[in-house]
């Protein structure tokens, strides 16, 4: 069944190159392996699949089948695991002329020879991987589709300059590493990098642990609406119909969403566990994640292995559902100490945080596709490109802050080059 569903598919989307992503071989097919070869050799000479009508007038063994909503993974897993069965039926099939033909110790090590190999053959029965050497016609599709839909797989940063260096902006299925001195204001700059996201039509998980919703969703007030932070949390805005009728234009007819979740949220705690579920239940509504507080996440084990194993995983649940994932860490303290300027030479550049101040979050580094490091003292802010794709590791941005009215703007001229 699932074969003639598998090349109907195929046949009908004119999807060959598919079977090549998955691995998928003649010998795989079971019932259909003529029919498979019939449709590769027509592939190779006239660039695309034939008709359906042509393959059942050729094979009348052919079960066509039309409509076939399965998606290419789950067809091709279950044809990769019955094939792995088939084979190991296959070698199995030669255990009793073996027992009765070798020696103890032989069939001992024939037998654990044959055990290795099935266990290989079943791992890789669950796993793809891209042949370069055969996936030109994916790589046509997926370069046609960088044209078309550029826009939507770049999520914008809120910094005009920073937006272009990073070659468009965060890349959906990247992981994102921003650090900071403790206190310098890395939450603020993560509210207004997922506020901007939200406004430019992405969905937001947020992920606070530090901070209660309450103080989390007026910092994005304060973002959007320029309302006095310190005034909205203690209810003495001087403008307060002005903000009362803000919120109006938050409502259900918004239907891009942007979820926070805080301490009060997350009772057991922020964990890998945690996010995956999440990103599951909420499917493709979300397509940046913000972490504020790697440090404050639960880890799998106590101390450094802990923390590289979750940014591994980070990584993965990042590229696997295809969201930005946006980390924020905190730098040692004692880094900087030892960069701290002279109150006199406030025109010296503002000392930022370094890879090498690294302390425990060099997975972190390893595994981010870019990592952005901020400090900021009396208004003046430094982001700087740590680490990225593209040519413009070292160059920084300069920002005018101005947190408690949500003011966070380039003060340096923009420079593309």
């Amino acid at each position: 069944m699932e074969e003639a569903k598998l090349l109907s598919k195929v046949i009908d989307e004119n999807s060959f190159y598919t079977l090549t992503k998955y691995n998928i071989h003649a010998e795989d097919f079971e019932a259909y392996p003529h029919v498979y070869s019939y449709v590769r050799e027509y592939v190779n000479e006239y660039h695309q699949t034939p008709d359906y009508r042509t393959v059942v007038e050729k094979f009348s063994d052919f079960d066509y089948k039309a409509d076939v909503s399965d998606n290419y993974a789950f067809l091709c897993k279950k044809i990769k695991s019955f094939s792995a069965k088939r084979k190991a039926v296959l070698k199995l099939s030669k255990v009793n002329e073996y027992f009765n033909t070798m020696s103890g110790e032989e069939f001992a090590r024939w037998l654990k020879e044959e055990a290795t190999a099935l266990e290989a053959i079943a791992l890789s029965s669950s796993s793809t991987a891209t042949n370069y050497a055969t996936n030109g016609a994916e790589r046509k599709e997926w370069y046609n589709e960088n044209k078309e839909n550029r826009t939507l797989t770049y999520i914008p940063t809120p910094y005009e300059t920073l937006t272009k260096w990073l070659g468009g902006g965060f890349e959906l299925g990247d992981m994102t590493l921003l650090m900071a001195y403790t206190n310098k204001g890395k939450s603020w700059i993560g509210s207004h990098i997922g506020n901007t996201a939200h406004e430019a039509g992405f969905g937001v998980l947020h992920y606070s642990p530090e901070l209660s919703k309450k103080q989390q969703v007026y910092r994005n007030d304060t973002l959007r609406g320029h309302f006095d932070n310190v005034k909205i949390r203690r209810g003495t805005l001087d403008n307060e119909e002005a903000y009362l009728e803000y919120l109006d234009g938050f409502n259900e007819s918004n239907e891009v969403p942007y979820y926070v979740k805080s301490m009060e949220d997350l009772p057991n705690g922020l964990s890998t566990e945690v996010i995956k579920a999440d990103l599951e239940m909420l499917g493709d509504k979300i397509q940046m994640v913000i972490i504020d507080g790697f440090n404050l996440m639960k880890f799998p084990k106590i101390g450094r292995d802990g923390m590289s194993a979750t940014s591994r995983e980070l990584r993965q649940i990042f590229g696997r559902h295809k969201v930005v994932g946006l980390v924020i860490h905190q730098t040692p303290t004692s880094a900087e100490k030892e960069q701290k300027i002279d109150e006199d030479e406030m025109d010296a550049e503002l000392p930022v945080p370094q890879l090498t101040d690294y302390s425990e979050t060099i997975s972190l580094i390893q595994d981010s596709a870019s990592v952005l490091t901020f400090n900021q003292k009396d208004g003046r802010g430094r982001l700087f490109i740590a680490k990225c794709r593209e040519p413009h590791v070292g160059k920084s941005v300069d920002l005018r802050c101005n947190f408690n009215l949500g003011y966070i703007t380039e003060s340096s001229p923009v420079d593309y080059f």
